[in-house]
């Protein structure tokens, strides 16, 4: 199941394509996050809640926190199992230096339940375990998004700044195959992902810095908001 980007309209395609995969009793799932910088919380909670058909209402998938100040906004999301969901017993996650936000909270949130079964498959993601909320200015017809809470799993853990390879308990290091299709077998991280699922041995990925495979030692400095943004980065919140 490949992703691209975490918006609305991705609903109706997700319960497709897990319904599709429901009928065909899946319990091993390749999820491509290898481009996907993020999105809206709400479609990651559906993302994890069609790939936790085996999770009940009892359990947390994430937490988001704010400042000891804003605490009260504090709030915790259960999984929600939909009729398309499928009782994951294995994932592996693609990930790239491109995989940020909503994308990591997903991976994040299945660490405690499915331990070495869910593996970061590709390189290290961004690093980016906040989020924003939308403060409107009326007077001026302005919104402003700030930086503002962050999210963690079931066990606390939220602090992957650095990437989530340094988090997660499986991983394994892989290309990405610009060469071949996304979802041919002998693609690289797909193959990997293969790979994991058939219980085969990999390199794991290195937890260094990075939003690729490594970053600089010193950090490349850029606007907040590019110049001149590209559609994505106006239609989605948080892709900055």
């Amino acid at each position: 199941m490949n992703l691209r980007t975490f918006i609305n309209t991705a609903d109706p395609a997700l319960r497709s394509a897990f319904a599709s995969f429901r009928a065909q009793s899946i319990t091993e799932v390749i999820v491509d996050f290898r481009y996907n910088g993020g999105g809206l919380v709400s479609i990651a909670n559906l993302t994890g809640d069609l790939l936790g058909g085996n999770r009940n209402p009892a359990e947390i998938f994430s937490a988001t926190t704010f400042r000891p100040e804003k605490s009260s906004n504090n709030s915790t999301r259960n999984f929600r199992p939909q009729p398309e969901s499928v009782a994951s017993t294995k994932i592996a996650f693609i990930g790239t230096g491109a995989s940020a936000s909503a994308s990591e909270l997903v991976i994040n949130s299945f660490i405690p339940y499915l331990r070495a079964n869910a593996a970061l498959v590709g390189s290290n993601t961004f690093g980016k375990p906040v989020g924003q909320i939308a403060l409107d200015r009326a007077e001026c017809d302005d919104r402003l998004r700030v930086v503002a809470f962050k999210t963690v799993n079931a066990a606390g853990q939220g602090e992957y700044f650095n990437g989530l390879a340094g988090t997660v308990e499986a991983s394994c290091q892989a290309g990405d195959d610009l060469g071949r299709q996304l979802g041919d077998p002998q693609e690289a991280s797909t193959r990997s992902s293969l790979d994991f699922l058939a219980g085969r041995s990999c390199t794991r990925i290195s937890s260094g810095i990075g939003t690729q495979a490594a970053r600089p030692s010193e950090p490349r400095l850029e606007p907040l908001m590019p110049e001149r943004p590209n559609t994505a980065q106006r239609e989605v919140p948080g892709l900055f």
